[in-house]
């Protein structure tokens, strides 16, 4: 097959630059060069095309070149052109709710396989993301804690999520909202579908208690996880610039959006993919 795609790494652990004029021009219809796409985020995790400047409609389809798009969000609004596109828009006093270490909406049974995720208007100066590579956090664990976390499950749910609920309807809010958002028990080392990699499954946004240890113990595991993830080795940081453009798997990767702007704006455009047509 022809190489249709130009990668440039951006870290060790993480991150490629795509330098190809048919992706970055929207040409979403080329088979080959979706698969080629697919194949450079297997490999890097975190791809960043500069200068897309996808317009909705054309996020959304390359979403969906991709796999089928997840459903609406329960607490973003969607960009009136395009109910595919979540717009992210944080300005003024407001406080962003992605200034945590997450993978996406892991509180759901099955979360989404890939986000994409566009710059429209950044702050002059902050707005960074991170992203973080889970397997490295993986490989970095002692061999004995590794085969011990195979072993356990912790419970995830919707985490600060629970602000807003409570601050719109008090106590029987918050349970609405745990309701409608659901919660999900997963493995602490999960196993990547594609590549079978495992990696490290837990974050500080949405893993609240490992099944079967005590309280104590839980969280006295679980932070000592979230710490391993939050150092630089594991990461990538990206400038976002107007019409940058990333993909990234859900599945293996975390990422944290730099709340240090205000009360400047920032407004993203994101697009869900619920599932990996190449699975």
């Amino acid at each position: 097959m022809a190489e249709l795609l130009r990668t440039k790494r951006i870290t060790r652990a993480i991150g490629a630059e795509v330098h190809n004029v048919g992706v970055e021009g929207a040409n979403l219809r080329d088979s080959a060069t979706i698969d080629q796409l697919h194949a450079a985020l297997m490999e890097h995790q975190v791809l960043v095309m500069r200068d897309a400047h996808l317009a909705p409609a054309a996020m959304a389809a390359l979403g969906r070149s991709l796999g089928e798009l997840g459903a609406r969000h329960h607490s973003y609004t969607t960009h009136p052109d395009c109910d595919d596109v979540v717009v992210l828009d944080w300005h003024g006093d407001m406080l962003p709710d992605a200034a945590e270490w997450h993978a996406d909406m892991t509180y759901k049974p099955v979360g989404p396989f890939a986000s994409i995720l566009q710059a429209v208007i950044v702050p002059p100066t902050g707005g960074d993301t991170l992203w973080a590579n889970l397997y490295a956090v993986h490989d970095a664990l002692d061999p004995g804690l590794r085969a011990d976390l195979e072993k356990l499950e912790a419970v995830h749910d919707m985490g600060a999520f629970r602000t807003p609920a409570y601050r719109s309807g008090g106590n029987a809010g918050i349970d609405e909202a745990i309701v409608a958002a659901g919660s999900a028990v997963h493995p602490v080392i999960a196993h990547h579908p594609v590549t079978g990699r495992p990696y490290l499954n837990v974050s500080e946004s949405f893993t609240r208690f490992v099944i079967g240890v005590s309280a104590p113990d839980s969280a006295r595991m679980l932070t000592m996880l979230f710490d391993l993830i939050n150092r630089p080795e594991f990461h990538m940081r990206l400038r976002w610039e107007p019409g940058t453009l990333t993909i990234w798997d859900n599945r293996a990767t975390q990422h944290y959006a730099v709340a240090d702007y205000l009360p400047d704006r920032r407004v993203m455009h994101r697009v869900a993919v619920a599932t990996d047509a190449r699975a």
